[in-house]
């Protein structure tokens, strides 16, 4: 389910094959993914946001304190995650390697629509 997804966000996959949604799926992609002749189709910011609060929520022991914010600067987009001190390693992750390839996804999928992105953690 989280699979189909991000290969969805990424612009992979058959639509039509997806399962039904349950109240844990990460939100529905709002534009048809894929499309060669749509660049702006393949992740929007706003599939980017949505993308980053799933993960994001679904990591940490306090969802309620995760908030996320959103700065786009042309094609450059910067998401800044606060969330609770306690759960701040949950989202880091050992040596970083959680919040890497949370960056590592959304700069994919973002990379499909000529955007860049980065996601930062704030104290």
């Amino acid at each position: 389910m989280v699979f189909s997804f991000i290969k969805n966000l990424l612009g992979g996959g058959d639509r039509s094959a997806e399962s039904t949604e349950t109240p844990t799926t990460p939100p529905p992609v709002s534009k048809r993914q894929g499309d060669a002749q749509d660049p702006e189709a393949c992740a929007s910011t706003t599939d980017l946001e949505d993308f980053v609060r799933f993960v994001t929520k679904a990591l940490v022991d306090n969802p309620d304190d995760v908030m996320l914010q959103t700065v786009d600067k042309g094609r450059n987009t910067t998401i800044n995650i606060t969330c609770a001190k306690s759960d701040m390693g949950k989202i880091i992750g050992r040596s970083g390697k959680t919040i890497s390839a949370i960056r590592a996804l959304a700069a994919g999928a973002a990379g499909k629509a000529g955007r860049k992105v980065s996601v930062e953690v704030l104290d």
